[in-house]
């Protein structure tokens, strides 16, 4: 006969600890999903009952209590369910029964709440107890029994969830907004009916959209809103003029895709609403801030295309050496390349470009006496421009003042007149941009366009990162080539000027008889004299007005320029 003794020494432990069985050391857990089911058969009071009576008839000894209060079941990171959880980790061999109402009080998470019951059973000795559907969770067949029980506590959820979605559909395609309305809104209860009206911040609200459609930066809306005891920042702000619900329009992704015209009140009119969000686009403007350490070490990100597969570099750093390169966006495009050497290169490739310091006398003189020629004409109609912004100015202030002074302009009336002055001062702004008179300071303005052009890589290596942008945009509209093989820059388009620039530098200061001179280089490139009307430049949409045509060094060569002032640090020569 075989000494089974003799094996004791290879036998394994589980490794599982020993529960008690029928250990009747419990805690409670109660709660209600609504408010509505305080009034029923599911009230936090009958559910304690039912649960005391219950653990009185069969001796269960509740040691604590948990819950009794409003709490979803559909996640169980609710916070007195998980304060049970912890309890019962802490006493662990402590305690041996969860005593609830029924499965559906325990959790509806189906799947996860049958896995949550099998861990309380196997790591803590811990039974689910539904007090009104006692099952016994010891055997396989009871844990079957309870495992439907949550599953059908799911489903039920899921039911309701469906009835309420569908409702909830139903009700934003009528144009019924049951939801919670945005800041500005609150929904009262009108004669036995939920309804949305306007409150006090709302009022506030409607002169943010209207300080926006004047032109107001948003960091003095915001501070203007707090001086109303409005709280804003800078993203709620963009949500805000970005949300057609203030012009009575209702977007939801429950409508998918669909839009509706709502039944609240608007804040705004629909026009007004689209004017400042045509604003904000035509501005750029976004949600989320710029990376701008990123962009200081990548200017040329974007703008510089890969010379191979024609696609714009990326940018990436590598945080161990924290140097940071540029990198064709080409999936297996070979081309890196270190970001401070590329700066650097692209640095060279400027100075091709610059303006001799000998041209510049020159270049000032005709320029000028072009310039005072071609605004004659200007001077006269910025008068009469200047004369019918006063007008358009005064009208504001009146309407203004009859509505929030007065009291004596309705609402109606006052969005009415106040796009359509806007609307004026917009138009004249715009032509008096078209229409500037002759600068005071004209000679100042002349030279530091030039000097500046003599100093193209200077400027462009101590600019800020936005001034850097705007001159690589103006100088190549079209952005540059670079070619990691030859570790070379080219493009297909230049700014006339600064083309102009390139093939005057790369001449000989030979004699202006032989082939190859400057006069035979600018001959060359001989076009007819004239003026034409003026167009704004690409990167700031604003120009003097001057396609400058002058006659330099005896020669007939054609050059466009502008004066521009809109860009900041210097006054570019723009195409």
């Amino acid at each position: 006969m075989t000494d089974l003794a003799a094996f004791q020494r290879f036998a394994r432990l589980s490794g599982r600890p020993v529960f008690i069985q029928d250990f009747k050391e419990a805690v409670k857990y109660t709660r209600v999903s609504s408010k509505e089911q305080q009034d029923t058969n599911l009230s936090l009071d009958f559910q304690d009952k039912t649960i005391d009576e219950f653990a009185a008839r069969n001796g269960y000894n509740i040691q604590a209590s948990f819950g009794g209060k409003f709490e979803s079941a559909k996640t169980d990171g609710r916070k007195e369910f998980q304060r049970m959880l912890d309890y019962i980790s802490k006493k662990k061999g402590q305690i041996g029964y969860i005593l609830i109402y029924t499965t559906s009080r325990f959790s509806r998470t189906g799947g996860g709440a049958i896995k949550l019951a099998a861990d309380l059973r196997r790591n803590y000795g811990v039974r689910v107890l539904a007090v009104t559907q006692p099952t016994d969770t010891a055997t396989p067949t009871g844990q079957f029994h309870q495992n439907m029980e949550l599953l059908i506590s799911q489903y039920d959820n899921e039911l309701r969830r469906q009835a309420t979605m569908d409702g909830s559909r139903e009700h934003l395609e009528r144009g019924i907004w049951c939801l919670r309305p945005p800041m500005g809104y609150s929904a009262v209860m009108i004669n036995g009916k939920r309804e949305i009206v306007i409150n006090e911040i709302g009022k506030h609200l409607r002169k943010a959209f209207y300080w926006k459609l004047e032109g107001m930066k948003n960091e003095v809306i915001i501070k203007k809103l707090k001086a109303l005891d409005v709280v804003m920042y800078k993203q709620k702000l963009s949500q805000t003029f970005a949300n057609p619900f203030y012009a009575g329009i209702i977007v939801n992704k429950m409508l998918d895709g669909k839009v509706v015209k709502g039944v609240h009140p608007s804040l705004i009119p629909e026009s007004v609403f689209l004017r400042i969000n045509q604003i904000r686009a035509e501005s750029g403007g976004k949600l989320g801030v710029s990376h701008q350490k990123e962009r200081d070490k990548l200017p040329l990100k974007v703008f510089t295309k890969c010379d191979k597969c024609g696609v714009g570099f990326t940018g990436y750093i590598v945080k161990a050496k924290n140097i940071y390169y540029y990198k064709c966006r080409t999936n297996g495009c070979k081309c890196n390349i270190n970001a401070r050497k590329m700066n650097e290169q692209f640095q060279d490739y400027l100075k091709s470009f610059s303006l001799k310091e000998e041209f510049i006398a020159p270049l000032m003189k005709d320029m000028t006496a072009l310039y005072h020629q071609k605004n004659k004409d200007a001077i006269s109609t910025q008068q009469v421009l200047n004369k019918r912004l006063e007008e358009v100015g005064s009208y504001l202030d009146n309407i203004d003042e009859n509505y929030y002074v007065k009291g004596n302009m309705s609402t109606e009336a006052y969005q009415k007149y106040k796009l359509k002055y806007l609307n004026q001062k917009d138009e004249i702004l715009k032509e008096l941009e078209g229409n500037k008179p002759t600068s005071s300071n004209l000679n100042k303005l002349l030279e530091s366009a030039a000097y500046f052009s003599t100093e193209l890589a200077t400027v462009w290596h101590f600019s800020s990162v936005s001034k850097k942008e705007a001159l690589q945009k103006l100088m190549f509209p079209e952005g540059i080539y670079y070619n990691l093989k030859k570790q070379s820059f080219r493009t297909e388009k230049v700014n006339t000027v600064f083309s102009l620039f390139a093939s005057l530098t790369q001449v000989s200061d030979d004699s202006k008889k032989e082939q190859g001179s400057r006069n035979a280089t600018l001959s060359s490139q001989v076009g007819t004299t004239g003026f034409e009307p003026a167009t704004p430049c690409t990167p700031c949409k604003c120009a003097t007005g001057l396609r400058y045509v002058p006659n330099i060094f005896g020669t007939t060569k054609v050059i466009k320029i502008y004066i521009c002032k809109s860009i900041g640090l210097y006054n570019f020569l723009c195409y």
